[in-house]
């Protein structure tokens, strides 16, 4: 029978290159012992001369070696071992007792080697993975180094469902009734043509079989290793054509139906046996759900037969203090903080996301467009995925798709984005695009293809368009303004923003100069007088804040280029109202993909930047400002929130303008109990009182139904005093993978939060746990994200704690000079989440 495990513990690593690594008898004993997953770039301290440059974030490169034994069972008999990483990066070479298993270049694709004819029933093989990534810069955001996603063993029959074998899909879906097929694809490495009973059992989110089907077949005898040969790779082949000769179709149908959708992730489990003379000699379990979903060029996107908008944002993998190796914990923190916020929709930038991400996108409820290549033939970078373009395009596209075609959060596969050859509308492109539809089709019929397409007047002029399903418009170039224009011209295009608004924020800082860039108009920064009318001509709907300044004297330095203002008054052509505004009022728009959820390390503008400002969630997971005003468009639970702070010394008697976002009927501001007026919402995206500043508690009530619902405060804050600490979790689960993250907050000796506290923090961890990362949000400090001690940012900062494997108690302190500390106390146990 099939059993697969994770193999991510007890990896030796080394940094550098030493060939002698290959043999099965190297003496690695002297290498640090790791746990996957694993990147070693973001364990250094990122340094100005790193190749990668701004686009890595100033992180380094280079070459570095795993080595891994594994001890084999005595009754293997003639079941095969298979390995399989979810993703390598980059350029990895797998070998196998010191045999070659295989090469894959690019670091975004999970794949799979049989490494059976290398290794012997109860003896220990010894995996070696040499990954290089040292020719920098080769990617446009940061990527990482090494084994950063999780790596599999598997041991099945030489008659099994075949690697990303089984297809489950739903042609027809309804309330009352679904059908269900599943595809299964079955490998025979028996050394004879084999009759078979392929059967299938389909059991519903609470565990209860709700269907079942069978089917004899007769199954080929295929060679495990086409062409043979001492050095032949031993990789587990794709299965880029469907309807061959090893596949069965099984029909299941289903009644009242549990749908699958944002509200109810409702998931089902087919399980696939495989049976020789009555006896299962392979069991393979899909997770998968039931759901439809249509384009309509005039109405827009439609789930289970309802029309639903995109409320979506890009996200890139890595997650700030953890580079790329991101635990399972985080990611489930990352995605609950974007569902907090409303949001039902994520665009994976710009490369197939970890297994783990869509698991977790499926059982929480995103919906998600999986891009594949941010680069065709001709590069971004010097060292891009363009060298490797013509041998391996098709194999990793069809690769992502086949691992990730069951899951039902994918709405759309996306082949590029900003392709150059696309974005200049050049005539070579198009059959590079006509190909790569082609594959999509071929390999998962039932989703649409799309692209993520800038400067779309290009685009259209090339002849783009009618080679996309669908087709995404990112914001350069001011496609952002195009989309009734182009509705009008192409009216069977259907039209989503992949990646609009750009627009710029920094958690905890305020200025209301506007900050707006728009390089297709020539210009990179524009300042407007608050008091001017004149509004750029690309932005016909812009709002500009019509106050004071916050400041006489308000200076601009570099530092603008560094931190951007919360008003939502820093952007790229577009701001974020007013780009909610254009795609929930246009009734064709499938809905908008913002750039982005969470900030990211590297497509920074330079020195000593590692990250920009682009998200609406800081590094740590604090949400900014224009969180909520998502949130108040996004979701129906009352809210109100009101920024900025107010701890303003020396700005007493200036006036300062407050901005309540809120999804109630009106909103009241207070004043220390004083009205400062109530104002009505109607079609409002935002609310703006402009108010003389005295210190005081400042208070915005939500009001509905002539009724208070919901409540946001601010309180002047005194001298930082001392250090306050939360967790998301008391208990924490005790397998060596379980993470707490511990919110670090300066307050006053009145408890109150100090908005523009930076104190140097010293963090000591002491138990059933470690410290893995800090955490502080600020895009410029480059202070090694491994140290034990790191400077609060606006107020706050965040550890990260991982468990160990053996339960007990473990405590986080946290120190600074002239504050009193902080002592948190957690439990890791068997029980923990």
């Amino acid at each position: 029978m099939r059993k697969r495990i994770c193999i991510d513990e007890n990896w030796r690593f080394r940094l550098g290159d030493d060939a002698g690594a290959v043999e099965p008898g190297f003496d690695h004993s002297g290498w640090r012992v790791v746990g996957l997953p694993h990147d070693w770039s973001v364990e250094a301290t990122p340094h100005p001369d790193n190749p990668a440059g701004p686009s890595g974030g100033f992180f380094p490169g280079g070459v570095g070696w795993y080595r891994k034994e594994l001890p084999l069972p005595a009754n293997l008999g003639d079941r095969h071992v298979i390995i399989e990483f979810d993703g390598v990066y980059m350029n990895s070479e797998v070998f196998c007792n010191g045999r070659f298993c295989g090469r894959r270049p690019y670091g975004y694709s999970s794949f799979a080697y049989d490494i059976t004819p290398f290794v012997k029933a109860g003896e220990t093989a010894v995996i070696a993975v040499r990954v290089d990534n040292s020719r920098q810069n080769n990617c446009r955001w940061y990527s990482g180094s090494g084994i950063y996603r999780h790596v599999w063993l598997t041991i099945a029959s030489p008659i099994r469902v075949g690697h990303w074998g089984a297809f489950v899909t739903t042609p027809k879906v309804s309330g009352k009734t679904a059908t269900v097929v599943c595809e299964v694809s079955v490998v025979n490495q028996s050394g004879a043509d084999t009759s078979i009973e392929v059967c299938a059992t389909m059991t519903g989110p609470d565990g209860a079989e709700v269907a079942a089907a069978a089917k004899h077949h007769v199954v080929e005898h295929t060679s495990a290793f086409p062409g043979g040969g001492e050095h032949q790779p031993a990789e587990v082949p794709s299965r880029w054509n469907r309807g061959s000769r090893g596949t069965v179709n099984l029909e299941l149908a289903i009644a009242n139906p549990r749908l699958w959708s944002p509200d109810t992730p409702d998931l089902y489990t087919v399980r696939v046996e495989l049976k020789q003379g009555g006896s299962v000699v392979d069991c393979h379990d899909t997770r998968c759900g039931i759901r439809s979903i249509r384009f309509d060029a005039n109405e827009g996107f439609f789930l289970n037969g309802k029309n639903l908008k995109f409320r979506g944002v890009n996200e890139h993998h890595d997650a700030g203090c953890l580079g790329a190796a991101v635990p399972d914990d985080v990611l489930r923190r990352r995605f609950r903080i974007l569902k907090e916020m409303g949001c039902n929709a994520i665009r994976v930038a710009h490369n197939p996301a970890s297994p783990t991400f869509l698991d977790l996108c499926d059982e929480m409820g995103f919906m998600v467009v999986e891009d594949a290549f941010d680069e065709w033939k001709d590069g971004k970078t010097p060292f891009g995925y363009h060298l490797y373009w013509d041998q391996w395009w098709e194999r990793d596209l069809a690769d992502m798709i086949l691992r990730d075609r069951n899951h039902p959060s994918i709405v759309l596969w996306s082949v590029g984005n900003e392709i150059k050859e696309v974005r200049e509308g050049r005539p070579e492109g198009l059959p590079i695009m006509a190909a790569l539809r082609e594959t999509c089709h071929r390999v998962d019929p039932t989703r649409p293809m799309t692209c993520g397409c800038c400067a779309i007047r290009k685009t259209n002029a090339g002849g783009y368009g009618p080679l996309m399903d669908v087709v995404g418009y990112n914001g350069g170039g001011g496609s952002c303004f195009l989309y009734e224009k182009d509705h009008a011209t192409y009216p069977d295009r259907v039209i989503f923003a992949t990646e609009v608004p750009h627009s710029l924020q920094t958690r905890g800082v305020y200025r209301t100069r506007t900050w707006y860039r728009d390089l297709r108009a020539g210009s990179d920064v524009c300042w407007y007088p608050l008091a001017a009318d004149a509004k750029p001509v690309e932005s016909p709907g812009l709002e500009l804040m019509r106050v004071p300044h916050l400041a006489e004297k308000e200076v601009f330095t570099d530092f603008d280029n560094h931190y951007q203002s919360s008003y939502d008054n820093a952007m790229v052509r577009i701001s974020a109202s007013d780009s909610w505004r254009r795609t929930s009022t246009l009734p064709f728009m499938c809905g908008e993909f913002r750039w982005t959820g969470f900030d990211y390390l590297g497509e920074c503008y330079g020195w000593p930047a590692k990250s920009w400002n682009f998200g609406i969630i800081d590094l740590c997971g604090f949400p900014k400002d224009t969180y909520y005003f998502y949130q108040s468009q996004w979701t129906t639970k009352p809210m109100v929130h009101i920024l900025p702070h107010w701890t303003w010394p020396g700005l007493e008697g200036k006036i300062i303008p407050v901005v309540a976002y809120a999804n109630c009927d009106a909103v009241e501001l207070f004043l220390d109990g004083e009205s400062l007026g109530v104002k009505e919402m109607g079609e409002a995206m935002r609310l703006q009182w402009n108010v003389v500043y005295r210190p005081g508690i400042l208070k915005a009530v939500g009001i509905a139904g002539g009724k208070p619902v919901a409540e946001c405060r601010h309180e002047t804050a005194g001298e930082a005093a001392a250090i306050k600490l939360s967790a998301d979790k008391e208990t924490i689960r005790a397998d060596g993978t379980g993470i707490a993250h511990v919110t670090v907050t300066i307050v006053d000796a009145q408890g109150r939060f100090v908005p523009r506290a930076n104190p140097e923090l010293t963090f000591a961890v002491a138990g059933a746990g470690a410290l893995i990362g800090l955490e502080n949000g600020d895009p410029i400090d480059t202070t090694n994200y491994k140290l034990n001690s790191r400077k609060a940012f606006n107020g706050m900062a965040l550890a990260v704690v991982q468990a160990a494997k053996v339960p007990g108690p473990v405590s986080v302190t946290v120190t600074a000079e002239g504050l009193a500390s902080a002592t948190i106390r957690l439990v890791v146990a068997t029980s923990g989440s």
